[in-house]
């Protein structure tokens, strides 16, 4: 799935959001994770860490979320985007941002949608429309905003609201890597889609290069649009 993403950034096919420009990460089962940076916004050196995220029964998990709570010392600056409405579907179906940052949701679909979100750090309801979002959603708050359509049940996505610039998304082998870490100890966070409660946290001492974090995570299950005849595909 091509994604048109902002004159300021670009795509590239890197696993590695950190220390530099936009990436758009491929992404399965997860295909449309956008992460996106801005140039010059980190150390010029500093440690790195390995994170090997684990599910409950010891299996790598590929394309989870990974960051470091740095107390802002390493923030970005917040961004204009947005998540499109297409065939149905929320797209990106995951999408990380910087705090502050404003998203708009256009419809490119012939049917009406409702955006909402009951998300701690986030509430928010913009009515049935066709076209551009008659809103532009500021998420001022770290934390992970569930997105939702009143009319369409199936219709789901992610926004993930960073208040730091030190990120990654896990590969195959579940392996995510945080560049460019300040000195001193770091909270390391990890969150996946289908995490049952919060993100998994653990502290990392200074010259530490490798930590595990192991998420719970519920049964996979995608839920799809329609087809013709009323059933899921």
């Amino acid at each position: 799935m091509k994604i048109t993403l902002p004159r300021l950034v670009y795509a590239s096919n890197s696993r590695q959001g950190l220390g530099g420009p936009s990436h758009l990460l491929s992404c399965q089962p997860f295909a449309w994770l956008m992460v996106i940076c801005f140039l010059g916004a980190f150390p010029a050196a500093g440690s790195e860490l390995q994170v090997l995220v684990k599910d409950q029964s010891g299996r790598p998990v590929e394309s989870a979320i990974v960051w470091a709570q740095t107390g802002g010392k390493t923030s970005l600056p917040p961004l204009q985007t947005q998540i499109i409405q297409k065939n149905r579907q929320f797209l990106p179906a995951v999408t990380v941002v910087p705090v502050g940052s404003a998203v708009r949701f256009p419809n490119q679909d012939n049917v009406q949608h409702h955006v909402y979100s009951f998300s701690f750090a986030k509430t928010f309801d913009i009515p049935l429309y066709i076209g551009e979002s008659p809103q532009t959603i500021q998420f001022d708050r770290p934390g992970i905003v569930t997105l939702g359509c009143n009319i369409h049940d199936w219709m789901a996505a992610y926004v993930v609201v960073l208040d730091t610039g030190v990120f990654a998304q896990t590969d195959a082998k579940g392996i995510a890597s945080l560049r460019n870490l300040p000195g001193g100890p770091v909270i390391v966070c990890a969150w996946y889609p289908r995490l049952r409660g919060e993100p998994v946290k653990s502290q990392i001492e200074p010259g530490q290069s490798f930590a595990e974090l192991t998420l719970t995570l519920r049964p996979a299950f995608r839920r799809t649009p329609p087809d013709d005849r009323g059933g899921y595909r």
